[in-house]
């Protein structure tokens, strides 16, 4: 019987490992159904490794179906393993100038400080290949966002009471737009939000329009931020937020 079990064992890891490589394989091939239809099998592993080190994430940074990345991240895809060469999946897209992978995987908060077995950076490599936009947009997300947030309305609860204002907790940078960063776009989108007592993003709308790609861009990135919400007497409470979002482009400074 023991022995009877180990085989059992075996052929379930094997069979796992076999899913895992068929995941992979899709997703190098581009071919998002099938891929979708495998993750939908909880004995699929995104996180697993070929001998190479490649995740079927890093493979999604090298295809050009767009949506194959955020197919991945939705199934909790790990952002920042590495393979055997040191890369991110962040690297690989920087390295293959896979723009759409690259902002999908900042927008998700891929760390750009690993450095691969070459000691180079995302920034790196986006510098030594010449590639300006996905420069810019490293840049945007390794810094602070500078973001303001103001409220808008004094709330009803508040009347002469202190209202101590929101703060953000977690803070994703919106990223500039491929077209708009290519058209020298620079300005301010304002966002009017509730943010709810439990610091939970309400409804939201544009309140200043710059560019259609960068209104969206803004929305996208600020429905991903906590918050710490406004308070009155110690309590918390609804209230309605500007949130200014600032495109600016970076000048690169030359060496």
């Amino acid at each position: 019987m023991t022995w009877l079990l180990l085989l059992l064992v075996f052929a379930q890891g094997g069979q796992r490992a076999d899913l895992d490589e068929e995941l992979r394989r899709e997703v190098r091939a581009g071919n998002y159904k099938l891929a979708e239809k495998l993750l939908e099998n909880p004995a699929v592993n995104p996180n697993s490794q070929d001998p190479e080190g490649f995740t079927a994430l890093m493979h999604a940074a090298r295809t050009d179906e767009i949506h194959m990345v955020p197919l991945l991240l939705k199934v909790k895809a790990a952002l920042d393993l590495v393979n055997r060469e040191g890369e991110t999946a962040l690297i690989v897209a920087v390295k293959d100038g896979n723009v759409e992978a690259a902002r999908q995987l900042l927008m998700a908060g891929a760390d750009v400080s690993p450095k691969d077995a070459r000691g180079r950076t995302a920034l790196a490599w986006a510098e030594e290949e010449n590639r300006t936009y996905l420069s810019q947009i490293i840049r945007i997300a390794s810094r602070p966002s500078v973001s303001r947030i103001t409220v808008a309305e004094k709330p009803v609860e508040a009347d002469s009471e202190a209202l101590v204002p929101p703060r953000v907790t977690k803070e994703i940078p919106p990223l500039y737009t491929k077209s708009a960063f290519d058209r020298g776009i620079e300005g301010r989108v304002v966002l009017k939000v509730i943010i709810r007592m439990d610091g939970s993003i309400g409804p939201m709308r544009v309140d200043q329009h710059l560019d259609d790609g960068l209104d969206e861009a803004a929305v996208e990135a600020v429905r991903k931020w906590q918050f710490e919400p406004a308070r009155v007497k110690g309590e918390p409470i609804n209230v309605l937020t500007n949130i200014e979002v600032d495109f600016i482009i970076q000048k690169q400074k030359k060496s």
